[in-house]
């Protein structure tokens, strides 16, 4: 993940954006910090941090990656910062690819974890739809859906096309002992592009417009900019 970008406008609205949130929800904050970062060990820790550990290698940012003490310090903070959330949503606890959004949070807040423990809050919770990271997928489920009825209309041919390969695929595997359910060639892609506010496949620049105008209006700028790559990969 490149860090290269300019971050100040990011923050500054992010920040406001969370607050307004904070207030909406009528959050003591001092006491939602205290409570979801402490060094108190609850009885979900162990399990959490094991899931959480595991994926840290992965994260890919290099703020993270290495044997410096930066690096460690970093992936500290990242861990701490994801099991204060998964303390404060029980329901959702921990789920994977929280990792890449914590950690460009983290870098956009100067490494604040109470700022990035708000911003996973509001992002998690005010600005995606309710069920995105349920154990059902059934918030992610339903924009995958619509996605695949935009692909239709505003993108035609190439959805014709998919729709060709996959059954040409299916006809491949008719009978054999693998043969079943395929689930949608688009969701090959755009499944993991949603699940990670497209952290992993654009520019962070990229990524932090794309999160600005999803946090100003709405989970609708992932399904546009997800048509908006599928358009530039049909060219």
């Amino acid at each position: 993940m490149s860090t290269k970008f300019t971050k100040s406008g990011s923050v500054k609205l992010w920040l406001t954006l969370a607050d307004r949130y904070i207030v909406y929800r009528k959050l003591d904050w001092t006491s939602t910090c205290r409570s979801c970062l402490n060094e108190r060990t609850n009885p979900d820790d162990d399990a959490l941090g094991v899931q959480i550990v595991k994926d840290l290698h992965r994260t890919g940012c290099s703020h993270l990656t290495g044997d410096n003490e930066a690096a460690e310090q970093n992936q500290a903070l990242l861990k701490r910062v994801l099991l204060a959330y998964a303390r404060f949503n029980k329901h959702v606890g921990y789920c994977q690819g929280f990792n890449l959004l914590a950690a460009l949070v983290l870098q956009v807040v100067d490494w604040n974890e109470e700022d990035a423990l708000k911003m996973m809050l509001y992002l998690i919770e005010g600005v995606l739809p309710d069920g995105y990271f349920a154990n059902d997928l059934r918030g992610l489920s339903v924009d995958m859906a619509v996605f695949r009825d935009l692909l239709r209309m505003r993108l035609s041919a190439l959805a014709k096309h998919l729709d060709k390969l996959q059954l040409e695929a299916n006809d491949g595997t008719a009978g054999s002992s693998n043969s079943g359910y395929e689930p949608p060639l688009t969701n090959v892609f755009t499944m993991q592009w949603f699940l990670t506010l497209f952290s992993t496949c654009l520019p962070t620049a990229s990524v932090l417009r794309v999160w600005d105008l999803t946090l100003l209006e709405g989970n609708e700028v992932l399904l546009r900019t997800a048509l908006a790559i599928w358009d530039g990969l049909a060219e």
